[in-house]
């Protein structure tokens, strides 16, 4: 944490601010506190590099612990009993204390993420694993496998089993914990119910550089987890180096099959009461998933299961965002939303991610598959009567699929569908017996087969016995199709038509020695059968695709407040209508950085004077591909180190380079910087190997200036990647990256948008098409200035910015459509660029070290941009008077600024401030934000005149 640490009253909310803040960051937290404090939605999108993500957690945690502060409860004297002091160190797993709060807020509910009716609040994983560990045989704690062939259940500890407690007052009570608590929060109202905080990002990468920012400010000792897969976490020897089947194999280890079972699960309770105990004594400061990953292999204690025990006791869980909103997924993590927080950050592509999360794939030998392995359990009568009616769905599905392939309409080379409706899907199920009454027993029955034990009685005895189920494989496939199933029959069909169910046929080549689908999970191994060499063979894939988001976030409806917020939300015109959330709190935040450290322009010609339009058309032609080489090396000769050059599609991308590895001009890229290309898939660690040849060449200058990598825009490199500094000092954009307009699934969605762009107010198709485009390029423009004193150029290739400026900047972000020059002809451009790049080499040796949204004061308020100089845009609901809500939208902000070495995690060192520099500001109720905003600039510009 700096050493200048600020304090901001918004809206009756305290914020400790590791650093002064930006007017955009100001207006970020205010935006997110009065959201927070009226339970309204907020839009919020704020460039890369603006300290996005510090005003985002520090306004949300101080948010939450002031509505801690509010809670005075009358705490009774603590019960000392044998009981409790028994489950000390296992209720410290879900009352963990608040480092910078009150540790009375334990008395209170915080938003509790366990399922109901599942167990006893008190029983938290870590209780269970710690008691079946005490009353455990295993006699080498060492051996990695050992025989367990029960699963782990909940298990009575010796207080449980003991009966009631007679030496205090919780013996008189014949409620459950879990009831008390519910009452006293119906007494109290929602006063007692403190929400969580759920952050949702794109990928597990940015959730590190989120709790490395969190580990700057003054609220980073609140409790918190990481939500993740078992790639990430599992430290099992074998497992973890297992590859693709982590998840099966650790079921089986857990389940205690082939006689072997999982150590480090029996010792989850290790690292929670680690964590809890931390906390207890004030110690707890934030970590990453790598830091307890470390502990757990220290500790010998699976890291997966118990970064889920902490999410009991975490005032903010970060996770994937789509974690929060796929249905299946917070099933099986236990994820409750209901009065929650939700943050999604990096959410450009949240629309994509929440018509994914709803829809389902499934390939007809995978239905086959799953309905022989139904064969076997139902001919060897297991669970006969749950299983038959889960084979009867499979066997119909497949039936009816055999009698669709005729119906199969020819869409291009060896491609062919067939697409139904919704609607028309609820009638063929209707005709297979799947009624939305029929469907909720199906349900029961899918729910039984997946039950692992079953009580028997034995003797007059209830006894558990151990029953076999049906492989993963099988599972994720009925799973999947139940899931599509219950959105389908949801509110008597409310969501039907907003499915299409498509059918269809492709072929592909299988490689050599592929297997057919084999499962040894299953409880019948299957034999495996060895294809051909090289067999081309058919692939039919039945497709249940949503077309509206929505359907998603109708699953989110009861949650407190949801806050949207990415560097490229731009063009934001679409997600109001595609989520079905009204956003009454809007905004598009200027940029940190100044006007001379940014180059922006359009180049319409290349150095030959040739037309530069990347249509298909035009892609095509040897001109155009040849135009755009001669483009890129002289702009390479221009610009040293790292350069990023951003095409529409992995197909083109390949046609330039098969065409500049013909003519040689490959070859003469070469010679300037070491060039790579991204590729299409492959393992993740052959991408992070090409990433760490790109800066190594940057970072050690050898005959080569630099690097050069040719992206795609949506691909790795353009999501969620940190270029700063030598890393990209140009971004090259080439044309705009639609989407391929005879993709099916796009030309679905297309129509029906336009089909319900009346009813329901959704964007014509054609005018939600260019967006996403548009989001596309944004995202991609943004790997290049990643912090305060970065400084790079955006290049965009295309005549057609130039020819129709009105069509074409209007999508791009707000900051660069500021300062956007249209250059005439190649030659000014690369005159403009050269001059551009020789003053801002020059001064990089005043630059400050490359630090991610660290706030750094200019030597002369002069060179701030006038963009950065004006207010912040807020864009409020159209049905509330917009004079009416800048009045309100902030009726009290006090600033101080305190310059001190103070350690945040140390209250107690506030004797050894050095130095104090206090400046307040009172805004009345009468003077609205642009006016807070426009005070606080000026105070900026009065405090550097000092230095």
């Amino acid at each position: 944490m700096s050493s200048d640490v600020s304090e901001y009253t918004i809206g009756g909310v305290k914020i400790i601010f590791p650093c002064k803040a930006y007017p955009s960051q100001l207006a970020m937290m205010n935006a997110i506190v009065k959201g927070l404090n009226n339970r309204q939605h907020c839009l919020l999108e704020s460039p890369t590099g603006s300290g996005k993500s510090l005003a985002l957690l520090c306004s949300a945690l101080s948010w939450q612990q002031s509505l801690y502060g509010k809670l005075k409860p009358e705490t009774s004297p603590p019960c000392h009993c044998t009981c409790h002091s028994q489950s000390k160190s296992n209720e410290a797993a879900t009352s963990v204390n608040h480092g910078a709060s009150s540790s009375s807020f334990n008395n209170y509910e915080t938003g509790s993420s366990v399922k109901p009716g599942k167990c006893k609040e008190n029983e938290t994983l870590a209780s269970k694993l710690s008691a079946k560990k005490r009353l455990s045989l295993y006699a080498n704690e060492n051996d990695d496998f050992q025989v367990d062939r029960k699963r782990i259940r909940p298990l009575e500890t010796e207080q449980q089993s003991s009966g009631p407690c007679t030496e205090c007052s919780c013996s008189s009570g014949k409620e459950t914990d879990k009831d008390t608590r519910n009452t006293k929060k119906k007494e109290n109202g929602d006063r007692s119910f403190v929400p969580k905080i759920f952050f949702g990002t794109r990928t597990h990468k940015q959730i590190s550089q989120i709790t490395r920012e969190l580990k700057r400010t003054a609220y980073s000792s609140v409790p918190m987890t990481i939500l993740s897969s078992r790639d990430y976490t599992c430290i099992h020897p074998v497992v973890s180096s297992s590859g693709s089947n982590r998840n099966e194999m650790c079921v089986e280890l857990l389940e205690g099959k082939h006689g072997k079972s999982c150590l480090y699960y029996h010792g989850v309770h290790k690292l929670s009461e680690h964590h809890a105990l931390q906390s207890a004594h004030r110690m707890y400061q934030a970590w990453d998933i790598e830091d307890l990953v470390s502990l757990g292999k220290k500790l010998r204690a699976c890291a997966y299961f118990a970064a889920r025990e902490l999410m009991v006791g975490a005032d903010i869980v970060f996770c994937p965002y789509n974690y929060l909103l796929d249905p299946q997924i917070r099933e099986s993590m236990e994820i409750n939303l209901k009065g929650q927080v939700v943050i999604l950050d990096e959410a450009h592509n949240i629309e994509d991610c929440a018509r994914e999360s709803v829809s389902y794939s499934v390939t007809e030998s995978q239905l086959r598959v799953a309905r022989e392995e139904l064969d076997f359990m139902v001919n060897n009568n297991i669970r006969q009567k749950d299983h038959e009616p889960l084979r009867a769905v499979c066997c119909s599905l497949t039936n009816w699929l055999q009698e669709s392939y005729s119906q199969l309409v020819e869409r291009g080379y060896e491609t062919s569908c067939k697409v139904w409706s919704g609607k028309e899907m609820l009638t063929i199920l209707y005709k297979m017996g799947i009624t939305g009454i029929t469907f909720p027993i199906l349900q029961k029955h899918l729910a039984t087969v997946l039950e692992k034990e079953e009580k028997i009685s034995v003797l007059g005895k209830e006894e558990l016995i151990e029953i076999p189920v049906v492989s993963p494989a099988t599972q994720i496939v009925l799973k999947g199709l139940f899931m599509v199933l219950l959105c389908l029959f949801k509110d008597n069909g409310r969501y039907a038509d907003d499915y299409r169910v498509a059918l269809q046929q492709t072929y592909a080549w299988m490689n050599e020695n592929q297997l057919d689908v084999s499962d040894t999970s299953a409880f019948f191994t299957r034999p495996k059968h060895k294809r051909s060499l090289r067999q081309k063979t058919v692939v039919r894939m039945l497709n249940f695709w949503c077309l509206n988001p929505a359907v998603a976030f109708s699953d989110l409806s009861d949650v407190r407040t949801i806050v949207l917020t990415s560097g490229t939300l731009s063009p934001m015109d679409s997600f109001s209508s595609e989520l079905g959330v009204k956003f009454s709190i809007q905004l598009e935040a200027n940029h940190i950085i100044r006007k001379s450290q940014v180059w922006v322009g359009t180049i319409g010609a290349g150095p030959n004077g040739r037309k530069l339009c990347a249509t298909f058309q035009h892609t095509e032609t040897f001109e155009f591909q040849d135009e755009v080489g001669a483009l890129l090396l002289s702009v390479c000769q221009t610009v040293g180190q790292g350069i990023l050059c951003f095409l529409p599609s992995y197909k083109l991308l390949d046609k330039l380079k098969d065409r500049w590895m013909h003519t040689g001009l490959w070859r003469n890229l070469e010679l300037v910087k070491t060039v790579i290309s991204e590729p299409q898939g492959g393992a993740k660690s052959d991408f992070d190997e090409l990433l760490k040849i790109y800066y190594d060449a940057i970072k050690c200058k050898g005959e080569k200036d630099g690097a050069l990598l040719i992206a795609v825009c949506r691909g790795k490199v353009s999501e969620g990647l940190d270029f700063c500094d030598a890393n990209a000092r140009a971004v090259i954009t080439i044309g705009i990256p639609f989407a391929n307009v005879k993709d099916l699934q796009v030309e679905l969605k297309r129509k029906y948008n336009d089909q319900h762009k009346s009813t329901r107010g959704l964007l014509p198709g054609s005018q939600w098409y260019e967006i996403q485009a548009y989001r596309a390029l944004n995202q991609a423009l943004g790997r290049c200035i990643r912090h305060r004193n970065d400084w790079g150029a955006l290049i965009l290739v295309d005549d057609r910015f130039r020819n129709n400026p009105n069509k074409y900047i209007t999508g791009l972000s707000k900051w660069i459509r500021q300062q956007i020059q249209h250059h005439e002809n190649f030659g000014s451009a690369l005159e403009s660029l050269h001059a551009f790049a020789i003053r801002n080499q020059k001064s990089i040796d005043c630059s400050s070290e490359c630090s991610s949204e660290v706030i750094h004061v200019p030597s002369n308020p002069k060179d701030l941009s006038q963009a950065s100089q004006q207010e912040a845009t807020i864009h409020l609901s159209t049905d509330v008077p917009a004079k009416s809500e800048e009045k309100s939208l902030v009726p009290e902000v006090n600033f101080t600024t305190t310059v001190s070495s103070v350690n945040p995690t140390a209250s107690n060192q506030q004797s050894n401030i050095m130095t104090t520099m206090k400046q307040s500001m009172f805004i009345s109720c009468g003077k609205n934000f642009t006016n807070v905003l426009k005070c606080e600039v000026a105070s900026f510009f009065e405090e550097t005149n000092g230095f």
